[in-house]
């Protein structure tokens, strides 16, 4: 479902959907959130609880380049 808003989080049969005042504007954001906050905390008795996500993953982290070798040395030529 297409929705412009915050939806209410608790339940996901709840309608309830927080439009922002000004949709460039973060203090309009803000107060959205907390409208929302204040309908799951009232209307379902629900609290959101933050989960953290690891800094970086295996995945986000950049290529490691192939490590550049020089020029052979000459003892490393002529072993028999």
């Amino acid at each position: 479902m297409n929705r412009s808003g915050l939806p209410c989080r608790a339940d996901p049969d709840c309608d309830a959907v927080f439009n922002l005042a000004h949709q460039d504007s973060m203090d309009a954001l803000r107060q959205a959130a907390e409208r929302r906050n204040a309908h799951e905390l009232e209307a379902h008795g629900y609290t959101h609880v933050v989960t953290t996500m690891p800094a970086a993953t295996p995945f986000s982290q950049p290529a490691v380049s192939p490590r550049k070798r020089g020029p052979k040395r000459d003892e490393e030529l002529n072993v028999v």
